[in-house]
């Protein structure tokens, strides 16, 4: 309930991402409308977009937004407290830890369908482990559920509960080939396969043009900050102290042999690191597939240990810093995005102003995509389930959701680029002003987002609309001699 509360206690999250994927979700309730068109086929990014449409059939959309946020943290504490359970056959409350870790970069960067997949593979790790020793039929059949849901929810999410169930069970057969038991390494494998199959069918079964992609790698020192990212929210200073604590105590238990690691979750955790540290940050058109693993590396961390403490005070005094380190932060995350919320709410005022089933090209620079207190690079995208509107940079790509735009209008998309259209209009010379890039003909209005506040040289062919400091609405004139030729 306390992670929660920030959540339910804002008019919209401010999560990079989340204003798009609840355009979708509006998307996916109505079936589609004048401009997108619903497509529904197996694909592996479909957590948020199989269950918040439901939702939103007896509840407002907003309201299903927000419980899914809160499925996302209930899956991952609740898959990692199991999983400790499973792990050292007792009830802890070491692994509440896990709470800590849940407003993560990743949450902010608005990867919901991905960290919904964490929650789901770690519970289906734990899954797995508990069925060891049931019937094999039994086992089998679960796996398989487990990692379906894994694959359904978010590729990058496969990935990694195929990466944890590798770790679990890489020590026994590794000690089964040492002793030459094959039989008993033949039976683990043909018992673990199985489960892999049917994603492994989706996936080679959904269009996909991987030649479109790109792989390639930050530098190397990114790949310490990175570790950080599990516990960087808004202030830094603080942040990185609750970093060095939580580093300093598994590392305090582990010098003095006290942190008690479940072997098999523990070469689970090795293998997801091994990785991070291989992973490129850019890879067949996935963001960010090294800035994902932390995350699961330290909940397989939390979820593998079961610390002896020196005595009952020590443990009483860790579990009271913990928990007022988890009060202060989410108390900065409540107070941060309060503030936003009175940012949203006064943009939200611009979007319902406007005209519906109208055309809303969309313009900011192309370096805006970054975690910052008040993201709104996505918020025009709340046109379309506020206004009905047409926004050419909704989350709609063939292959990676289930809504597409319909052919006509991904033509006008793909003319209108917010960054060229940046470029033009506030960085190019005082001659682009006179007309209108040709992209714009077919639109009605134009929004304008950055990070600091927006200067757009006066115009003669936009007339303001609504004029906030970072994001800014203006009326597109088609008076003769307004649109000019394509650039």
């Amino acid at each position: 309930m306390l992670s929660a509360t920030p959540v339910f206690s804002t008019v919209l999250p401010p999560l990079i991402d989340y204003p798009n994927h609840l355009a979708r979700m509006h998307l996916l309730v109505e079936g589609g409308d004048a401009f997108y068109s619903v497509h529904w086929a197996a694909m592996p990014n479909l957590a948020e977009d199989l269950i918040v449409p439901p939702l939103a059939r007896v509840l407002p959309l907003d309201i299903a937004g927000k419980l899914f946020l809160v499925m996302i943290f209930a899956l991952m504490a609740g898959g990692t407290v199991w999983l400790n359970r499973v792990a050292t056959g007792g009830w802890r409350l070491w692994p509440l830890l896990a709470f800590l870790f849940l407003y993560n970069r990743i949450l902010l960067w608005g990867f919901v369908n991905y960290l919904f997949g964490i929650g789901v593979a770690l519970g289906g790790t734990a899954l797995w482990l508990v069925l060891e020793r049931r019937r094999w039929w039994l086992r089998v059949s679960s796996s398989s559920v487990a990692a379906l849901a894994c694959f359904l929810s978010h590729i990058a999410a496969f990935g990694c509960y195929a990466l944890v169930i590798l770790g679990v069970e890489a020590l026994p057969a590794i000690a089964e080939w040492r002793t030459r038991q094959w039989r008993a390494l033949g039976h683990r494998i043909v018992i673990a396969a199985p489960q892999f199959v049917a994603p492994a069918v989706l996936l080679l079964a959904v269009p996909r043009d991987w030649s479109s992609g790109m792989v390639s790698y930050a530098g190397l020192w990114r790949k310490a900050d990175l570790l950080f990212s599990v516990f960087d929210n808004y202030d830094r200073a603080f942040d990185l102290a609750c970093f060095v604590l939580f580093l300093a105590l598994i590392g305090g238990l582990a010098w003095t042999r006290r942190l008690g690691m479940c072997p098999r979750l523990a070469s689970a955790a090795g293998v997801v690191f091994a990785v991070y540290l291989l992973a490129p940050s850019q890879m067949y058109g996935g963001s960010g597939a090294d800035h994902r693993l932390p995350t699961v590396f330290f909940l397989l961390l939390v979820a593998a240990s079961a610390p002896r403490f020196l005595n009952r005070h020590v443990a009483i005094a860790v579990g009271v810093v913990a928990a007022s380190i988890l009060v202060v932060r989410l108390a900065l995350i409540e107070h941060v995005w309060r503030e936003a919320d009175r940012v949203y709410s006064a943009d939200l005022d611009g979007i319902d102003a406007l005209p519906r089933g109208s055309k809303l090209a969309i313009v900011h620079p192309a370096d805006l995509f970054h975690v910052v207190p008040v993201p709104e690079v996505h918020l025009a995208a709340l046109a379309i389930p506020r206004r009905e509107i047409f926004v050419p940079t909704l989350f709609a790509i063939a292959g990676q959701q289930p809504v597409t735009l319909k052919p006509a209008f991904a033509s006008l998309a793909e003319a209108a680029p917010p960054p060229r259209l940046w470029a033009i209009l506030l960085d190019g010379h005082a001659g682009d002003r006179e007309t209108l890039p040709a992209a714009l003909e077919h639109y009605d209005f134009i929004a304008f987002t950055d990070k600091k506040p927006i200067r757009l040289p006066p115009h003669r062919c936009l007339a303001p609309v609504f004029v906030q400091p970072t994001f800014q609405i203006f009326s597109i004139s088609h008076d003769l001699g307004c649109t000019g030729p394509a650039r």
